[in-house]
């Protein structure tokens, strides 16, 4: 019985030593960190600061800009006073009537663009209204063409310029940090840089499970955040694993 405890003790121990990720060992862990340089785009802000009835016209209107592809608007004003055609029917523009009164405060006037405005273009901007100020910011980043007071007496002005997003070219990623963590933990245990052609290793590992890593751009926040990681297993000694490519934003 003894001799049987030992020998299952042994195998045990054999196994152990088999599978125990770590340093000190005959193996290594090799890859490569290639990227691409990531200029993060902007949302376009708009603020519209209207003014009272008595400073309107009827038929006057301003424009507003999609996303391209997205459509463009015109919005004109009606007086009940009026029997005449006040629309500018602008071809290519999806127009935008907003009934008013010349007695009408400004308060009164934004309430009214804000109802119109929420109504037409609100799958393309967040609008809010705060007095006599309305502003609208575009859901999705990108260049758009400036609104526009056109014939009204408002003041259109574009407090933040939409701007795309730009990748730049796939490239070898030299000096960048590289982590390895054994086995199944959270924090890495080694880190190494990469060479100038973005290649790395992780020399005198034992064998077991490791995982690899390194920190990408995060496109929705602009930060650093976003981990790039691929679990790698040694199952021999004197071995060499190539945990491939690694791609990342920065």
């Amino acid at each position: 019985m003894n001799k049987l405890i030992l020998l299952i003790g042994v195998v045990l121990i054999s196994f152990s030593c088999k599978k125990s990720a770590g340093p000190g060992g005959s193996s290594a862990i090799i890859g490569k960190v290639t990227g691409a340089n990531v200029t993060s785009g902007k949302n376009e802000i708009t603020e519209i600061i209207v003014t009272s009835g008595a400073d309107l016209e009827h038929g006057d209107y301003f424009i507003i800009n999609g996303l391209s592809g997205n459509p463009n608007y015109y919005f004109w004003f009606k007086n009940p006073n009026w029997v005449s055609d006040g629309d500018p029917h602008l071809g290519g523009r999806t127009g935008v009537q907003v009934d008013f009164n010349y007695s009408d405060s400004n308060l009164e006037i934004a309430q009214s663009v804000f109802n119109a405005m929420n109504g037409a273009v609100s799958n393309d901007f967040d609008l809010s209204v705060s007095n006599d100020i309305i502003t609208l910011i575009s859901k999705n980043s990108g260049a758009i063409s400036d609104a526009d007071d056109m014939t009204t007496s408002f003041l259109v002005d574009v407090t933040e310029q939409g701007k795309n997003e730009t990748i730049g070219n796939t490239v070898p990623q030299i000096d960048e940090k590289v982590y390895l963590i054994y086995g199944e933990g959270d924090h890495y245990h080694e880190m190494e840089r990469t060479g100038g052609d973005g290649d790395f290793i992780f020399p005198y590992l034992r064998k077991g499970e490791y995982k690899v890593y390194v920190v990408s751009k995060n496109l929705n926040t602009g930060e650093m955040t976003e981990k790039i990681l691929k679990e790698v297993s040694i199952t021999g000694n004197k071995s060499v694993v190539d945990a491939g490519e690694f791609f990342m934003y920065h």
